[in-house]
């Protein structure tokens, strides 16, 4: 247990129940959105912080459907859907440019990642 010092808040001690009965989404985030890249200027954005459910499902496309199925369906949940048509029509868009964004999602469903990059342009 850490002692919180006089310019830090004190964290909240988590409360174990009685019944011993494991307490899901009690203290469930709102989802963030940010900046997730850009083409040619525009911003477009997608989930920055992805709730449990969305690696739940993930998982399950991935053993049902397959890596390229789940994949798709990550991208597609986690961006807006002018992010997400914006990888599918925009000519600009790389191969590299599409699996640096696969990446990025994939690493903030898995926690591998914490936080979306942040453009230097």
């Amino acid at each position: 247990m850490t002692t919180p010092t006089p310019d830090a808040p004190a964290q909240p001690q988590p409360q174990v129940p009685d019944d011993g009965i494991l307490r899901i989404g009690d203290n469930a985030e709102t989802p963030r959105y940010e900046v997730m890249f850009r083409i040619g200027g525009t911003p477009y954005e997608g989930i920055a912080n992805p709730n449990g459910g969305i690696l739940a499902k993930y998982l399950d496309t991935l053993r049902k459907r397959g890596g390229n199925v789940a994949v798709s369906w990550l991208l597609e949940r986690m961006l807006e859907p002018d992010a997400y048509a914006a990888l599918l029509d925009n000519p600009k868009v790389s191969d590299t440019d599409i699996r640096t964004v696969t990446d990025l999602v994939t690493g903030l469903v898995l926690g591998t990642r914490t936080t979306a990059p942040k453009a230097t342009q």
